[in-house]
């Protein structure tokens, strides 16, 4: 795990490798489509931000904490996203590996 700047944001990078087979074992929440109202983690924010991880899974060995704010995936701008399309992109069964930007409150 790194911690590196996007565009000025401290920014962490995990690499999630997938388990053929099993879940990715996290939940997201958010997306511009969402009532921003109603963002648990930043009020007003409509990033996609992750909101549950189960335990023993690739989220929870990657390093992955609920609150974390997705801004990329495998080069891929997460930061303007819908909810749909960021679920479509994170289960992507061309993907083995997702080499995500977190942005991560109070790093």
């Amino acid at each position: 795990m790194a911690v590196q700047g996007m565009g000025g944001i401290p920014c962490i990078d995990i690499i999630l490798k997938k388990i053929p087979g099993a879940g990715l074992g996290f939940s997201i929440a958010g997306g511009i489509d969402q009532d921003k109202t109603k963002n648990p983690f930043i009020p007003g924010d409509e990033g996609i931000f992750v909101s549950a991880i189960k335990p023993g899974t690739p989220a929870e060995l990657a390093g992955l904490a609920v609150g974390d704010k997705i801004l990329e995936v495998n080069g891929l701008d997460l930061t303007m996203s819908t909810h749909s399309h960021a679920i479509k992109l994170l289960t992507k069964e061309k993907f083995t590996v997702l080499k995500m930007k977190i942005y991560r409150r109070g790093i």
